[in-house]
Parts: C-alpha cells; sequence; structure tokens
C-alpha cells in the first residue's frame, strides 16, 4: 500500500472527483491546491481549476484554456485569476486570499502557459494592434482550440473598422497556423 502526503483535507480530493465526474464523466486529482484566508479551498488538476463560487458548497470548474492570467500580489497576498470572456465584455476576476500560493501558484503558472497553442500580436493602427490567442486544455491534445483577441490600449471596439481588423487579423492567424 502506497500513502500520498497531501497539504490539502481528503475531503478536498473527493469533492474535486466528484465535481469533475459530473462534469466531464471522468476522474481528476488534484495535483495542488491552497487554502484561503476564508477556510475555503482552490485546487488545480491537470485539466482544470476549481474556484470557490457563491454558494457555500461548491465550487466552480474552470478549465485551464478559459483561463486569460493570473498575477499575485505580495502586499495584499491576493492571487488574481482571469478568466476569459467574449470580446467587448471585460475579463472574469476571481480574488484568492492566501498567504502564500505556493505550488497551487506554480501549478496556475504552468498549466495557462501549456494551454496556449498560438500567440500573435497584429498591428492593426501603427504599433497598436490585437493580441491573437489561441487556446486548447492541455490535458487532451485533441481539444479544440478556442480564440480571444484583445484590442491593445488606445484601440477601442467602438471605432470604426476595428472590430472588422482584428477578426481578419484572427482569420489570418488561424489561417497561418492551420487551426
Amino acid at each position: 500500500m502506497r500513502l500520498l502526503r497531501t497539504s490539502w483535507p481528503r475531503e478536498l480530493g473527493d469533492a474535486v472527483s466528484a465535481a469533475a465526474r459530473a462534469s466531464t464523466g471522468s476522474k481528476e486529482d488534484v495535483l495542488a491546491a491552497v487554502q484561503l484566508a476564508n477556510g475555503r479551498w482552490a485546487a488545480g488538476t491537470r485539466a482544470a481549476v476549481y474556484l470557490p463560487s457563491d454558494s457555500a458548497d461548491a465550487d466552480r470548474r474552470v478549465g485551464w484554456e478559459r483561463i486569460e492570467r493570473a498575477n499575485w500580489d505580495s502586499e495584499a497576498s491576493v492571487l488574481h485569476i482571469y478568466e476569459t470572456t467574449d470580446f467587448g465584455t471585460p475579463l472574469r476576476a476571481t480574488e484568492l486570499k492566501v498567504d502564500d500560493p505556493g505550488r497551487f501558484g506554480q501549478l496556475l503558472r504552468e498549466r495557462v502557459d501549456a494551454s496556449i497553442v498560438v500567440q500573435r500580436h497584429v498591428p492593426l493602427a501603427g504599433k497598436r494592434g490585437v493580441r491573437i490567442v489561441g487556446r486548447r486544455n492541455p490535458a487532451t491534445t485533441d481539444a479544440a482550440v478556442t480564440w480571444n483577441f484583445v484590442l491593445d490600449k488606445g484601440l477601442e471596439p467602438t471605432q470604426p473598422g476595428v472590430v472588422d481588423a482584428a477578426e481578419a487579423a484572427l482569420q489570418q492567424v488561424r489561417d497561418e497556423f492551420g487551426i
């Protein structure tokens, strides 16, 4: 019999496995987790991150390909996680108050980076342009690629021709990479 040492409660692993089975039909094992200042937990698996929801007894499963970025504010002890959204809507932000993100923070960075298939900046007006990012879930090689684009500061979707130029740039990148 092999014993595994973890720094999170067994109930967390059981809850993540149950949530994964309910949403994907397969089991997921916790690779890293962090306890929040309020006593709740955030956890990461090969395929997703589990973030606290508004409900005290449930977590939200977010595939790694849906995480735009994350950053750690050491002065405030807050880990900020930003999820991708539809073009023109603000990113969904989750703030996790933790003493130290530790291994969970490392896993977060590794899995988000691993989800990026292609990233390209395409100028639209001088040096200002659009950043096009194609992502896929790093847990499966045959996962579909999801595309996002982010306009540089100074460009707004309401400006004439900007959205059309950004969509043309997206198509150009997709054609270039055959995705």
